[in-house]
């Protein structure tokens, strides 16, 4: 197998950003540092190379503010900027959970969830040992700012009672996965993951969550990229 030059690598990484870029909507810096360059000089190369792409006019670029990290995007903007990229952060952190290799993020509203809800995001990936593909819906809660009940727990079992059965138009359309989608629920809100994790225990349901926190997310993607 022949090793590529190092301009092979940086095409290969800029398509890598690109295609991100289309999958995510709207990815910052610091994430794509975290995802593409990591190495000690990584995010001077990464805003070296992303300053290339916007002028060549390959990617747009705006900022929450003046200290934050530089957004890019290739056509509309979020309605929820920020909401939008909490859930990148998830893609990052997916893209490096150990033992899982993702395949595929999704962002648009399944048809077969009916007018039951809208998922953040529904992602598939295949199990390194195994070889198995299992689904996960991903759901950002920003607690910090909604004080809303949370009722997503509630509609994921009326999902999971309606297509959980062998042949549910749901799991024709994720290929007939041996397991039902597993519920990611990520709070940047300490006191709202505890109260999301005594609903769920509080649950008469089979169907599986995992709750975490933003913050959490984010170092956990930090430590695997510096590993």
């Amino acid at each position: 197998m022949s090793v590529m030059t190092n301009a092979q690598k940086g095409s290969y990484r800029v398509k890598a950003i690109l295609d991100a870029i289309t999958i995510c909507k709207v990815i910052d810096t610091n994430q794509i540092a975290e995802l593409y360059f990591r190495f000690p000089s990584g995010l001077r190369k990464c805003q070296a190379v992303m300053k290339t792409l916007y002028d060549k006019k390959l990617v747009k670029k705006t900022r929450l503010s003046l200290d934050t990290a530089t957004i890019y995007y290739k056509g509309r903007l979020p309605e929820n900027l920020e909401h939008a990229l909490a859930l990148t952060w998830c893609y990052a952190w997916m893209k490096q959970r150990p033992g899982e290799t993702l395949l595929t993020w999704e962002l648009e509203q399944l048809k077969e969830f009916g007018n039951i809800l809208r998922a953040d995001a529904l992602c598939s990936v295949r199990i390194d040992m195994t070889k198995e593909i299992r689904w996960y819906c991903v759901e950002m809660d920003r607690g910090s700012i909604n004080r809303n009940k949370f009722d997503k727990i509630d509609k994921y079992i009326a999902l999971y009672n309606r297509e959980g059965v062998p042949g549910s138009p749901l799991l024709k359309r994720l290929d007939n996965p041996l397991r039902f989608p597993k519920i990611i629920i990520v709070t940047d809100d300490v006191r709202r993951g505890q109260k999301i994790r005594e609903m769920i225990a509080n649950a008469n349901t089979r169907l599986k969550f995992e709750v975490h926190l933003l913050a959490s997310i984010k170092e956990r993607s930090d430590n695997l990229c510096q590993s």
